[in-house]
């Protein structure tokens, strides 16, 4: 009896003392209905980021993640609900969250070191007189004389930058003297100025250029008065290969900008295709590369001119239009494709980029002109941004659509954010100095997230690659004048959304301001809807019109990386090298084997409710990544099969590259088989080359259904396992 006393007073004792331990540490827990509860997921970081050499010198390298600099203990580990553990969570889509900051990304690689581009105080600067409308370049004789004190025999000229017939090239006229400030006349775009050594010609002092945001002529000030009173102005902001999870991650000063009021983040933001161009297509026109494709041929010249844009619908509603890209050579409608033939908006950049890419001296880092003579490349770019907020959200309001799009930090490097993220945020801040955040819309987005390398490699990489960075701005008095905007987007924050809601969101602007507007020649997507607007809350990937491979809703299980798995892959390469072979790169590139598969998974299907069912005809689906030889390349494929692989199917759109391919490629001009070919390394003369080499938009206009973007599963890509 006294041995069972004891052992019940012994295991009071121990219930006791766990009950007090439970209690001390919830007293230190957030409630979950606290405020700062429901930010738990959100990053608390400080800047870890490589700043500007005005804002930081001598900036130590440091990983991405500094476990020193991030208290990983204060970011919650447990979900206070099962929903918690999610960025979308219905029957239709389930999006796994992932914690930006988890030791798993502690070990990401460096950024590459941040690099200035000059360190000499600037010879030459830029005014601007309000009353005349005219800019002045002032040339700092000062800094001549401190700077170069041992020269006393110099002289300074500027090339005007004009903009050619077409965007293949831009114009450079004959040097001018120029001794004192210099009165810029009203057409000029832009100017290259450099001082030269006279007692030797070939040294060049310093070298600079400047942009110009010039008033324009023949507009009705009064209506632009009121419409720049009355009209939010939209600027849209983007970065190049930014997920949601790596924005947080490496540009945290911007993610804690972006908090602020009137700013709202989709989680839910899903990609539509594999790359920049069809990406930005469908935001900026509301239909794939593919299906504007089928009108013109992408490559040839004028094609892009005969597409319908958001600035197209902003301009006939009379709003000043502008577009900036950095990055000219690989920017986003002249990589493998011939442009614009005449200009697209009011305010066009790229004449002015290109001069320079080609007259200053550029500094070539990551694969990327990093450096345009004394500044960064992107820097270009947000410049004439904040010209354009200066003249005409500041100074004479007008309303404006703009469109900036930055590459050169972040195209190659999954860390790049680190080294933007406080100069990128310095421009935000004087943005909002000039008043953008009190009269304009703003949307910060990508494209897409890394699609090779390490990030593309971890465990979180079908993610990474699929959920692109999205935040939309609502200035005060567009929140009390349309509440139910504000409503619509907290509501959508966690709920499945694409690019192509994004370009009907952004249309949804007009129609507030011009009712009843009719939007010619644009694309119906039947069951996209506006994010301004509540969208459906069971929502599957097909509802918002995302191809099955950019899904990231689907659940996968693993299979065995033998038998029938291994058959499918070994199907796959063998329709790689068809692909190769039909735009007649066979005699160009090496032929792929299988070399290993790595990962096999099968989709699962649910119904409406959640509840698992079979797949629809039979057909069931797989996620392959594998390895070719000889080049090692490495690839994420989806691929069909029913009744056991009797019939295969699968959509060569839906192979990821997840390794870089550079310029092993060199050969094909094709995007897609860019990812594919490995170049032989025999070289063929005009006479030997027989054979002339095809893009895949010239083999569709005889073939078009082999490559059709729809959600439906193809049918007539029917292969046997025995081919």
């Amino acid at each position: 009896m006294f041995g069972f006393n004891l052992k019940r007073k012994v295991v009071l004792c121990v219930i006791i003392l766990m009950v007090v331990f439970i209690f001390v540490n919830h007293n230190g827990e957030l409630k979950p209905d606290s405020p700062q509860s429901k930010l738990s997921r959100k990053p608390n970081l400080e800047p870890i980021t490589l700043h500007n050499k005005s804002v930081i010198k001598n900036v130590q390298p440091a990983t991405v993640l500094d476990p020193q600099k991030i208290n990983i203990q204060t970011i919650e580990k447990t979900p206070i609900s099962v929903a918690e553990n999610f960025f979308v969570f219905s029957p239709k889509c389930k999006i796994p969250y992932v914690d930006p900051l988890s030791e798993d990304f502690l070990n990401m690689s460096v950024p590459y070191p941040y690099k200035t581009c000059t360190e000499d105080p600037d010879l030459f600067s830029v005014l601007y007189h309000r009353k005349t409308k005219h800019y002045i370049l002032h040339l700092n004789k000062e800094v001549m004389k401190t700077r170069f004190s041992n020269i006393s025999n110099y002289a300074c000229f500027y090339f005007e930058t004009m903009a050619g017939t077409n965007d293949s090239y831009a114009v450079a006229r004959r040097a001018e003297l120029i001794e004192n400030d210099f009165i810029v006349p009203h057409h000029f775009l832009g100017l290259v100025v450099q001082c030269n050594d006279l007692d030797n010609n070939s040294r060049v002092l310093q070298a600079d250029a400047f942009s110009f945001v010039q008033h324009p002529v023949d507009r009705n000030e009064t209506s632009d008065a009121w419409r720049g009173t009355n009209y939010p102005s939209v600027f849209l902001f983007g970065i190049d290969t930014m997920s949601r999870m790596n924005f947080h991650r490496t540009m945290p000063l911007t993610s804690k900008f972006v908090r602020h009021s009137g700013w709202y983040e989709m989680e839910g933001y899903n990609k539509v295709a594999d790359n920049t161009l069809p990406n930005l297509l469908a935001v900026l026109t509301g239909r794939s590369a593919k299906n504007w494709s089928k009108g013109c041929n992408l490559k040839t010249a004028g094609c892009f001119n005969y597409i319908t844009y958001l600035w197209d619908h902003f301009h006939n509603a009379g709003y000043l239009t502008a577009y900036a890209e950095d990055l000219s050579s690989i920017s986003t409608f002249n990589y493998l494709k011939s442009g614009f033939v005449r200009k697209p908006v009011d305010f066009y950049l790229r004449p002015f980029v290109t001069i320079l890419e080609h007259v200053l001296k550029s500094v070539e880092w990551i694969g990327c002109k990093y450096c345009l003579g004394r500044r960064h490349s992107f820097s270009y770019v947000f410049d004439y941004a904040k010209q354009l907020i200066q003249r005409f959200v500041h100074e004479t309001p007008k309303p404006l659509f703009g469109f900036f799009w930055t590459s050169s930090f972040t195209h190659d490097d999954h860390s790049g954010g680190a080294n933007l993220d406080a100069i990128y945020v310095k421009y935000l801040e004087e943005f909002k100095e000039y008043g953008l955040f009190d009269r304009a819309i703003v949307i910060l987005f990508s494209d897409h997230g890394a699609r090779y390398g390490y990030l593309a490699n971890h465990p979180t990489g079908f993610l990474e690659e699929r959920l692109p960075m999205l935040h939309i701005y609502l200035p005060p008095w567009y929140r009390r004048r349309y509440p139910q905007v504000a409503r619509a987007l907290r509501l959508n924050r966690n709920r499945l959304t694409s690019s192509y809601d994004l370009h009907l969101g952004i249309r949804h602007i007009l129609e507030q301001i011009r009712p009843g507007i009719d939007f010619i020649s644009s694309y119906s997507c039947i069951k996209c809807r506006s994010l301004l607007r509540v969208v459906p809350k069971n929502r599957g990937c097909s509802d918002a019109n995302i191809p099955i491979h950019w899904c990231a809703c689907e659940t996968y299980v693993p299979v065995a990386t033998t038998g029938l798995a291994l058959q499918l892959a070994q199907v796959i390469v063998y329709r790689m090298n068809q692909f190769l072979a039909k735009l007649n790169l066979d005699a160009d590139c090496e032929t792929l084997y299988l070399r290993k598969l790595l990962k096999a998974s099968r989709q699962l299907h649910f119904d409406d409710v959640g509840v698992e069912i079979a797949p629809p005809n039979g057909m069931e689906i797989y996620k392959l990544e594998f390895t070719t030889s000889p080049n090692n390349g490495k690839f994420r494929s989806l691929v069909r099969s029913k009744f056991n692989a009797e019939h295969v199917s699968l959509d060569l759109d839906e192979i990821s590259r997840l390794n870089s391919y550079r310029n092993e490629s060199y050969c094909a001009e094709d995007i897609l088989a860019k990812k594919l070919c490995v170049c032989l390394k025999k070289t063929y003369s005009d006479d030997e080359h027989t054979k002339i080499r095809r893009v895949r938009y010239g083999w569709l206009k005889e073939q078009d259904d082999e490559y059709d973007e729809s959600n439906d599963v193809p049918s007539n890509v029917n292969l046997k396992l025995n081919v």
